[in-house]
């Protein structure tokens, strides 16, 4: 039998994507003109001096969250070359949920990593400006290392039949739905 489903499934770009540029340039424009005219809150204030700490740990936070979806996706991959079960499809339903998840805390890490990446830049030596540097590297390398494994269960074979609507209305959803009803 052959699936009506193509090789190659096309999606959307996430909403993340441009969610996140939009996000990062607004927090980046709001800290630059907030510091211009010096109209800091106390929150700010307290933010400044531990912004360091703060941006560590969203990297840091980042970090886990692509390690630990990575494994969770090698592991289904390991297990499931294909799905042609409707336990394979089961197994597939958390993992997706997961990675949705995910991308709205990575979301949040990258916002305020962002505000808080800026505020190290500008307010502390060359020493920590260069670890923020480097960690942000770092991240965005581990983001593409990432990617392909992702890629490659979002396009995942279904080989039967009666699944594989069900699994391209999964896969579609991946990154648009962050309450999905499944």
């Amino acid at each position: 039998m052959q699936s009506n489903i193509p090789a190659k499934r096309v999606f959307k770009t996430p909403i993340v994507v441009p969610f996140s540029i939009i996000m990062v340039v607004v927090i980046y424009a709001g800290y630059i003109y907030v510091s211009a005219t010096g109209e800091e809150s106390e929150f700010l204030s307290y933010l400044k001096n531990i912004s360091f700490q703060v941006f560590f740990l969203c990297e840091l936070g980042m970090v886990c969250l692509i390690f630990y979806n990575k494994k969770q996706l090698e592991d289904f991959w390991c297990r499931f070359s294909s799905i042609d079960s409707r336990h394979s499809l089961e197994c597939l339903k958390p993992i997706v949920r997961t990675n949705m998840y995910s991308s709205l805390f990575m979301l949040v890490f990258l916002g305020l990593g962002s505000l808080t990446a800026i505020m190290s830049i500008l307010n502390f030596g060359l020493i920590k400006s260069v670890v923020v540097g480097v960690l942000s590297v770092v991240t965005a390398i581990l983001i593409q290392w990432y990617n392909p494994s992702e890629q490659k269960i979002k396009h995942i074979k279904c080989s039967n039949e009666s699944l594989a609507q069900e699994l391209d209305d999964i896969l579609q959803c991946w990154m648009h739905k962050p309450l999905p009803n499944f």
